[in-house]
């Protein structure tokens, strides 16, 4: 169990204790343990008791749960406050705006127990009755039960590559002359993926034969890890072309002629094209002449040079500026960018406005200490209500460069958003939009913008656009790389890393920047050590 998946016990659990209105102080010591403890970078299951109560924010009693949960896999207090619990209940927990006390007031006030029944109650205008549930509340609450319910069964491509990959391994093991491939959403590396297709020339029956105590089997899927996988029977002779076909999408397999064939190398053989690898296949363009040119110039992980977009202690981040920084440059990387939380992100310890010089000092004192590596300075500044950015010219002329990100006030209207975006753009410190609409894959929808105008400013006044990395986020959204690259605007690859481990994002970054068409030549942290400090220098 890794330490996010422990915490999340934890931020459940005092979620749960507010609801049912328990101790107030235990309730605080418990959302305590979940910052501490996702936040820390060495795993703290393995650890036994002794240890644990020596780490700050860790008491006895969560040290016995830790403990439990290693044992047991389980919390007895979190089962209890869940046996008590509807566990429609829980589903509108992850609606955002409305926290533990509302969700009470909803359930003992209304006797809402689901979401269907938190939309009904909306639609009879129920809500109106609860203090705190104003009209735009009521509607922001309606769209994020429809976001929630169209993305039940979805998951993560990153979840959905792990997943599949184990239960590869195990089936290559039992069936060492059969074959196994993802197919569909997953092989096209999609953010999220509907459901997970394995074909295979393993005949069902031997599947459904399958016993091995971590599957469930059931007709031609096999249940994994809790998640449903599909299994695509082809004969050996034709597993080429199924391969093909199943991969997708439809309007990329419609464009080629199609022939029985064992390997799919032979159906692009066949159609005099070079080989398009899958994750490339949604690009409706991709398929032109041009476009199957450009291929060879698509930018690689191996092009990228610089960490860009990084959290340190100094806000909420796990690892020292110089830890980080060793770590990157024997990954062979030529320089990172620190940039921390501002100070109006005070839940992510944001950077106070009089521990700036320190926190330049520390990068300045880390950069000094290193050969062949360049460590900058900089700022994630927050994106405040009025689109001004929330340390004042003095301050931010400091940084190497600044990233400009919202993290508050995110439930915005088109024209609120984008006119917020617009301001932040225009000042002129501002070098890099950070995930520009705000999303959570599978969590929290982006905020609307009128893209146009987002990107003919960052044109206007050479605002680079991040492509943030985390496989939670990845933002912004492939389908906009092509035109951000044709109106001549960089795009950074980001992994915003909150510990050194976390650079690893890198590699879904990219995967998604190659979906858009990315050329390396328009990816600003695939310039060298050098051209990124001409770069910082060249301000607006």
């Amino acid at each position: 169990m890794t330490n996010k998946e422990l915490a999340r016990n934890f931020d459940l659990l005092s979620g749960l204790m507010e609801l049912h209105d328990e101790n107030p102080f235990k309730i605080r010591s418990y959302q305590n343990a979940y910052n501490v403890i996702r936040q820390m970078d060495h795993s703290l299951i393995d650890l036994e008791f002794d240890d644990l109560v020596k780490i700050k924010g860790i008491g006895k009693s969560i040290a016995n749960d830790i403990i439990q949960l290693k044992t047991s896999s389980r919390i007895s207090y979190l089962e209890e406050l869940l046996d008590k619990t509807p566990s429609g209940i829980l589903d509108i927990m992850k609606i955002k705006g409305i926290g533990p006390k509302k969700v009470r007031s909803l359930w003992q006030d209304l006797g809402v127990e689901s979401l269907g029944e938190l939309e009904y109650a909306i639609q009879e205008n129920r809500l109106s009755l609860l203090k705190g549930f104003g009209e735009k509340t009521q509607e922001s609450i309606l769209q994020q039960i429809e976001f929630l319910n169209s993305n039940k069964g979805k998951l993560l491509y990153y979840k959905a590559q792990f997943i599949s990959q184990e239960l590869i391994k195990i089936l290559k093991i039992k069936f060492p002359d059969s074959t196994f491939e993802p197919t569909g959403e997953l092989r096209r590396m999609m953010p999220v993926i509907s459901k997970i297709e394995i074909l295979t020339d393993l005949h069902p029956d031997r599947i459904r034969s399958l016993d091995y105590p971590e599957i469930a089997v059931e007709e031609n899927e096999i249940v994994f890890n809790n998640f449903r996988i599909s299994f695509i029977y082809c004969e050996k002779e034709n597993f080429g072309s199924t391969l093909f076909i199943t991969t997708g999408p439809e309007q990329f397999v419609d464009k080629l002629k199609i022939s029985n064939a064992v390997d799919e190398n032979q159906i692009f053989e066949l159609n005099s094209f070079p080989y398009i690898m899958p994750h490339l296949r949604d690009n409706p363009g991709i398929t032109e002449k041009a476009s199957i040119a450009s291929i060879g110039e698509l930018v690689n992980l191996e092009d990228i040079k610089g960490v860009l977009h990084n959290h340190t202690f100094w806000s909420d981040g796990s690892d020292k500026t110089l830890d980080m920084a060793l770590f990157y440059r024997d990954l062979g990387y030529e320089y990172m960018l620190v940039s921390d939380h501002s100070k109006s992100a005070f839940y992510a310890n944001g950077v106070k406005e009089m521990d700036i010089l320190k926190y330049l000092e520390e990068i300045n004192e880390a950069d000094a200490k290193l050969d062949n590596f360049r460590i900058f300075s900089g700022i994630e500044s927050d994106i405040l209500g009025d689109g001004s950015l929330d340390y004042n010219d003095k301050t931010l002329a400091l940084f190497d460069v600044v990233i400009a990100s919202v993290h508050s006030g995110l439930r915005m209207d088109k024209n609120n958003a984008t006119v917020r975006l617009l301001k932040a753009i225009s000042n002129p410190y501002t070098r890099i939009l950070g995930h520009a609409t705000g999303r959570i894959l599978l969590s929290r929808e982006g905020y609307p913008l009128d893209f146009d105008r987002i990107f003919e400013a960052c044109m206007q006044y050479d605002v680079v656009i991040e492509l943030n990395a985390n496989p939670l986020r990845l933002d912004i959204d492939w389908q906009y790389i092509q035109k951000i690259q044709e109106m001549g605007i960089k795009i950074s690859i980001n992994p915003d890393a909150h510990s050194r481990f976390e650079v690893k994002y890198m590699d879904y970054g990219v995967i998604i920047a190659q979906k858009g068409g990315l050329l390396r030549k328009n990816c600003l942290n695939a310039e060298d050590v050098n051209g990124f400090e001409n770069w910082v220098r060249k301000r607006k």
